[in-house]
């Protein structure tokens, strides 16, 4: 009975995300009054808060990207924060601060590796800006992003709005291209009914913006997660979000402030990237629960539903892989897993051979440069 049970749990959740992009689509195409109200001629001041942890060279690029922002300089900053770096990421933004001069940039380092929620919130000590924009070190962001960001709090009880993250490198396997694709139809339809309420249920910590004071509000909580009485420091994203829709503030994607991120291109570091996440997931699920009627009367159905649905679906998907290993090891031997076998192993190799071929052409090009360089002292001699 237990078998079926999760198989039904998790059928319903298949079919609740299958709703959810159908939605987006109609909402997409047919109700564009969805959108967030904005009002371009709203600048207030920004602090951009860039935790930075083992980037090297990326943060000088960065920091590059946001120094051309279409934004008044007088009116946002950067405030660089270096959790203990083991590279030279904090020489890169010291060289940052030398070289884009036309912006306000500070730099800081943590006393002891903190994480990157407790970064944020270091950084946070040096701002006093009226909207805090909380980035990854490891993004380029358009020129509009800080204006498009900004935009969307023309409406009051706006309480934080992200952007639309697109990949960096979609070339680099196969893996990144799917990424790609499935960033992007995150952003532009499954996202979409949640814009609707005003009820976005996580919104990326590549590009956060959020009212300074609300912020402020939420940061001893921010300092103070735990899990069993074991600090957290992963996922401040999602918690942020979180506590952004309890507090009875809007929470809203506005797909026109762009950013990219560098997406992992080998399964191993993916999986790791995903159990990662998973794990906020579960964490703020059982968070949910513990404080559900809170939730149920505070908050749009449609947050509800998406806070308890999406990570059931998660943990009843995990629960049902080891219930089939358990009860019927030999249904890993039907057609199914083999072909899903086939395939991620298809892949594998498909990359593998991609990496040879890049690094054999490297090496080629190191040895006719090499013959060139021979040629060129014999014609010197």
């Amino acid at each position: 009975m237990a078998p079926v049970l999760l198989w039904l749990i998790l059928v319903l959740c298949l079919l609740i995300s299958v709703v959810k992009y159908l939605m987006g689509i109609i909402l997409k195409f047919s109700f564009p009054s969805t959108k967030a109200r904005k009002d371009y001629t709203y600048e207030p001041t920004v602090s951009v808060l860039m935790p930075c942890y083992n980037e090297g060279k990326t943060v000088y690029e960065t920091i590059e990207s946001i120094s051309k922002s279409n934004y008044p300089n007088e009116k946002f900053e950067v405030i660089a924060q270096d959790d203990c770096s083991g590279d030279n990421s904090y020489e890169w933004m010291l060289k940052a601060q030398r070289d884009f001069t036309n912006i306000r940039i500070r730099t800081g380092r943590n006393e002891v590796n903190s994480g990157k929620a407790r970064s944020v919130c270091n950084a946070l000590q040096h701002s006093t800006a009226e909207i805090i924009i909380s980035i990854d070190s490891d993004c380029i962001f358009h020129p509009d992003a800080i204006r498009e960001l900004t935009a969307c709090f023309a409406e009051p009880r706006m309480g934080a709005v992200g952007g639309r993250v697109g990949v960096r490198n979609p070339n680099d396997s196969v893996i990144t291209a799917i990424q790609t694709i499935v960033y992007y139809s995150a952003f532009e339809l499954y996202k979409i009914p949640e814009n609707w309420t005003r009820s976005v249920c996580c919104i990326s910590g590549c590009l956060f913006a959020i009212r300074r004071e609300l912020l402020l509000e939420i940061e001893p909580a921010i300092r103070g997660r735990n899990w069993f009485g074991i600090p957290v420091n992963q996922g401040e994203d999602r918690f942020l979000t979180h506590q952004t829709l309890l507090r009875g503030y809007g929470t809203y994607i506005n797909n026109d402030a762009l950013c990219w991120t560098t997406v992992p291109n080998t399964l191993s570091v993916l999986f790791k990237q995903q159990l990662r996440w998973r794990r906020s997931i579960a964490r703020d699920f059982f968070f949910t629960l513990r404080t559900l009627p809170q939730h149920v009367w505070k908050l749009h159905p449609n947050t509800v539903l998406t806070l308890v649905m999406v990570p059931l679906g998660a943990i009843v998907g995990f629960l049902v892989v080891v219930t089939s290993l358990s009860s019927d090891p030999l249904a890993w031997a039907g057609p199914v897993p083999l072909i899903a076998a086939l395939g991620i192993g298809a892949i594998l190799t498909w990359q593998r051979g991609s990496a040879s071929t890049a690094v054999g052409g490297q090496r080629c090009g190191a040895g006719n440069q090499a013959q060139v360089d021979a040629g060129r002292k014999r014609t010197d001699r």
